[in-house]
Order: structure tokens, then C-alpha cells, then sequence
């Protein structure tokens, strides 16, 4: 039995992400209170002390993460999305569609905000659609996409990657696996969606 993963301390998250997981993570830009964004864009900004710094590298040591968090507290951590796609939605459809997938298998579910982000295998969440991507979903997949990960500025897990009890990373769903699910919540929504083929 373990203790539980602490995820509003970077270093224990740097630990889980890294070490437990074998996720690249990069320290990102930092909300101030004051301040807004370390990028600068002030009121602009979108994601506020959430999203990449330019020119950093991801980082596959957990102790080199945690080094990296030392020089830079409060930066969020940003990992590319190689070890996973990732969907992201709004929050009352995400949250229709984890109601639904937490009875077969728990899906790794982040929230920012309005919006929830679920998390797949790699390379799948594009199985998700028919010709036509849904206006509601975002794929991020690929070296080009990222997500910005706990104690990042008003991001928080529903579901870790993890299993709780012994740490152990979740097993990702395919893609396809999730198409169900949403399209059911997209429905109660009313916002239909065209099948995968």
C-alpha cells in the first residue's frame, strides 16, 4: 500500500510523471496572481501559467525535473503528447462521457477550467471521427501537441494515470473504444456526431 500521490506538489508530481509513468514532461510558463502569465500576453493569454515556454526540452528524469522546478517555482509542467493523444472538450460533455466509461474501464481525465481532456493510447484518438472532425473536440497527438499536467495553474486530475491504491500507470483505451461514450454524451447534448469509419 502506498501513500497517495500528491498532486498540487510539483516534486511529488515530477515524480509520478517521470518516474512512475516514463512521461517526457518540460517546465512550462507560470501564472503570477498579480501578474498574470510569465509569457507576457497579459489579459490575452488563453491559458494562463498553462502552456509551453519556448525552447525548453521535455525531460525524462524525475530528478532532473524536480531540479528544473527548483529554479522556476510555480511553473506549470507540460508534457508533448508522444505517450498518449489526448481529446479535449467541454467539461459537461467530458464529464457525460466518464459517467458512462467508468463503468468498463477508468480513463485517465483531466480538467482546466470549461474544459475536460481524456486521455487515450497514442496515435488513436483520430479513430474517433467519421470524415469530419467534431466541432466540440480537439485531438492533440503527435510531438506538436501538449497538455499541460497538474500543479499546473487551474489544472487538476478527475481520474490520474495512475492507479491510486499501488501507483501503477493506467492502461490506456483506444481511441475508437471512447467513440461510444461521446457520441452518447454529444447526443444528450444534442450535438450529433458522425460514426468513425
Amino acid at each position: 500500500m502506498h501513500g497517495p500521490i500528491q498532486t498540487r506538489d510539483p516534486a511529488s508530481c515530477a515524480d509520478a510523471y517521470a518516474g512512475i509513468l516514463g512521461w517526457p514532461v518540460a517546465v512550462g510558463h507560470r501564472y503570477r496572481p498579480r501578474g498574470g502569465c510569465t509569457c507576457g500576453a497579459l489579459q490575452d493569454c488563453p491559458t494562463p501559467g498553462a502552456h509551453p515556454r519556448p525552447g525548453t526540452v521535455p525531460l525524462t528524469s524525475a530528478a532532473q525535473l524536480t531540479a528544473e522546478l527548483a529554479v522556476s517555482p510555480g511553473a506549470s509542467l507540460i508534457a508533448p503528447t508522444l505517450p498518449f493523444d489526448v481529446i479535449v472538450l467541454p467539461k459537461s460533455y467530458g464529464m457525460a462521457a466518464m459517467a458512462s466509461l467508468d463503468r468498463v474501464a477508468p480513463v485517465p481525465c483531466l480538467l482546466d477550467g470549461e474544459r475536460a481532456a481524456l486521455f487515450v493510447l497514442p496515435s488513436t484518438a483520430r479513430y474517433l471521427f467519421g470524415p469530419e472532425p467534431h466541432p466540440a473536440l480537439d485531438v492533440r497527438s503527435g510531438p506538436n501537441g501538449w497538455v499541460a499536467l497538474p500543479p499546473s495553474h487551474s489544472v487538476r486530475w478527475d481520474t490520474p494515470p495512475w492507479n491510486e491504491q499501488t501507483h501503477q500507470p493506467l492502461p490506456l483505451m483506444h481511441g475508437q473504444d471512447l467513440s461510444l461514450h461521446l457520441a452518447a454524451a454529444l447526443r444528450a447534448a444534442g450535438m450529433a456526431t458522425a460514426q468513425p469509419t
